[in-house]
C-alpha cells in the first residue's frame, strides 16, 4: 500500500504530495514509508514541470509522526538486551543524515510548502520545518513527543536560526503543544489562515511561486542551501543523528516521565 499520494499539475507547475495513511495519521513506518517520500522530492526536483512541491496530509491531521510501534522496535525495547549504538544511528540517519528524509527536504531543488492543518508531531514537526515555508490552518497544533521524554535535540542549529536561543529551549524544556497563532509568533510557521480557507491560500501562494523562472528557483535553492551549509545546518543535521543514537539509550528514574512505558 502506497504511503502517499503524487500529482503534477503541468499547468501551474505545482507538484502536490498527499500522505495518505489517515486511519493511522500518516505514522511514518522506517523505511518503507521514508523511501517513498524521498523517490518522490527527487523526482519532483528533475522535473521541468514541477517548480513548487506542496506537502500536506489526507484526513484530519498533516500528520502524527512515527509510529510508535516502529519506534521501539528500531531501539530494540522489545528485547532482552539493548541494542548497539550503530544499529540504533542506523535507524536515525535515515532521518536525520545525509540520505535521509529532512535532506531530501531541504535540498529539494524546487520550492516546498507545508500546508498543515489538525496535528504537527514528531516527525512530521520536523518535515514542516525542513520546507520553505508553512502555511498553517488555525486548527493545527504542534509539537515534538520527544523533547518530553528525551530532552533538547534535533537539528538544533536549524530551529535557534529559525525561532531564537529562548524559544528553542522553551520549546524543548517544556514541551507543551503549540497552537497555530503562538507557532505563528514563534516563526514556525509563516501564516494561519481558518481550516475552511487552507487549499485556498496555500494554491494561491504555490501558485504565484510557479511562475517564476524555474532556473531562478533552482539555482537560488543551491544558492540558499550553501549559505545554510556555510552557517552549520548541515552539521547540525548529522549532530542530531548522533545525539539521538545516545539520547535513546537513556536510563529512566523511578519518578521520571518515560513515553514509551506509558
Amino acid at each position: 500500500m502506497s504511503y502517499c499520494k503524487y500529482e503534477v499539475n503541468k499547468k501551474t507547475r505545482v507538484a502536490t504530495l498527499t500522505f495518505d495513511k489517515p486511519e493511522k495519521l500518516h505514522a511514518l513506518v522506517p523505511m518503507k514509508d521514508l523511501e517513498e517520500v524521498i523517490a518522490r522530492l527527487y523526482d519532483a526536483s528533475r522535473d521541468d514541470n514541477v517548480a513548487v512541491v506542496v506537502l500536506k496530509g489526507s484526513g484530519r491531521a498533516f500528520g502524527a509522526g512515527y509510529d510508535i510501534d516502529a519506534v521501539r522496535s528500531r531501539r530494540g525495547l522489545d528485547e532482552p538486551k539493548r541494542p548497539p549504538q550503530r544499529r540504533r544511528y542506523w535507524g536515525v540517519d535515515e532521518w536525520w543524515g545525509r540520505r535521509g528524509i529532512l535532506q531530501a527536504i531541504l535540498t529539494c531543488d524546487k520550492v516546498t510548502i507545508a500546508q498543515v492543518h489538525g496535528y504537527c508531531y514528531g516527525g512530521h514537526f520536523e518535515i514542516m520545518c525542513a520546507c520553505d515555508l508553512a502555511i498553517s490552518s488555525d486548527n493545527a497544533i504542534y509539537t515534538h513527543p520527544g523533547y518530553t521524554y528525551l530532552g533538547i535535540e534535533g537539528p538544533i542549529p536549524l530551529y535557534v536560526y529559525m525561532i531564537g536561543w529562548r524559544k528553542v529551549k522553551e520549546m524543548m524544556l517544556l514541551g507543551n503543544p503549540l497552537k497555530a497563532e503562538e507557532a505563528c509568533d514563534m516563526g514556525l510557521v509563516n501564516k494561519v489562515v481558518p481550516m475552511a480557507d487552507l487549499d485556498k491560500e496555500v494554491t494561491k501562494i504555490a501558485n504565484l511561486i510557479a511562475t517564476r523562472p524555474l532556473d531562478g528557483i533552482v539555482m537560488g535553492k543551491k544558492h540558499f542551501l550553501m549559505s545554510m551549509d556555510m552557517m552549520g545546518f548541515s552539521a547540525g543535521y548529522d549532530m542530531a543523528s548522533l545525539s539521538h543514537t545516545l539520547l535513546s539509550n537513556l536510563k529512566f528514574g523511578e519518578n521520571e516521565f518515560n513515553l514509551m512505558k506509558e
